[in-house]
């Protein structure tokens, strides 16, 4: 929420999650599972739920089998090596003169025939390798992942439910560690602030004090009520502070030379 007081002293506002995420399904098809409950915490990369798979996997079985297949090439191999042998005896009678150059030509020519078929039955194996390495990302790509570490506050699919396009979102996760707050600054005050600037904010009933650092200031005005845009962020590693409560920023308490280090801050989304 914004204040619209454009003279005012102190700017009320409202935390927020850092970042609230829908998750949706990468793919069109039925949920078969759920992995977590509404209000669970989770962590980046953990797996909320499951995609339909069952005909993936069963691809990905004769994928694998068709890649571990290695008849054809111990086949392949040793008709090499037997064309080989044959063209070194070729070779030495010629050169001792008990064969012709036509029969040398010859035994060369089929070493050559089966070094081609052995390169074949090796691109072969390697195109069925790609192919099961497909099947394996597809499969992968049928999990829903935590995109970050959070909670989940809703859930908007269930467990055998059609996943479409147009409706892809399976559920909603916050992140909560970190904060932010919305405030609309008045022109006269926001002219002294700067990015990662240190701020200080009250926030709740009891007006607990807790430190923000400035993340955006918008570069276009309202008219309206003569204000800027200015996002703060606020650590909230240990959670004590609430989401939804309100919070004060006491603009006579500004000072802009308080900024904390230089290195650059994830930008809010």
């Amino acid at each position: 929420m914004l204040s619209s007081v454009a003279g005012a002293t102190e700017i009320e506002g409202f935390t927020e999650p850092y970042r609230q995420i829908a998750v949706s399904a990468p793919e069109i098809g039925t949920l078969q599972e759920l992995l977590v409950d509404q209000g669970d915490a989770v962590m980046q990369s953990q797996l909320l739920a499951r995609m339909n798979d069952s005909v993936l996997i069963a691809s990905l079985e004769v994928a694998r089998a068709a890649k571990d297949a290695r008849g054809t090439l111990r086949s392949a191999e040793s008709a090499v090596k037997a064309k080989q042998k044959q063209f070194e005896s070729y070779r030495s009678l010629r050169e001792r003169g008990s064969a012709t150059q036509r029969e040398a030509d010859r035994a060369e020519n089929e070493l050559i025939q089966a070094q081609g078929q052995l390169q074949s039955v090796r691109e072969e194996l390697e195109v069925r390798r790609l192919e099961f390495e497909r099947i394996r990302a597809q499969l992968q790509h049928r999990q829903i992942k935590s995109p970050i570490n959070g909670f989940v506050v809703a859930i908007d699919k269930e467990a055998g439910e059609f996943v479409s396009p147009t409706d892809a979102i399976v559920m909603h996760v916050v992140q909560l560690d970190t904060l932010k707050a919305v405030f609309a600054v008045p022109l006269n005050v926001a002219a002294d602030l700067k990015v990662r600037q240190q701020v200080t904010l009250a926030v709740g009933v009891d007006k607990t004090e807790c430190r923000g650092i400035i993340e955006f200031i918008s570069p276009t005005a309202q008219p309206q009520t003569e204000s800027v845009e200015v996002k703060i962020r606020i650590p909230n590693q240990n959670g004590k502070i609430q989401s939804g409560a309100a919070c004060v920023w006491d603009m006579t308490a500004v000072d802009a030379k308080e900024q904390i280090s230089q290195h650059r801050m994830p930008a809010v989304r």
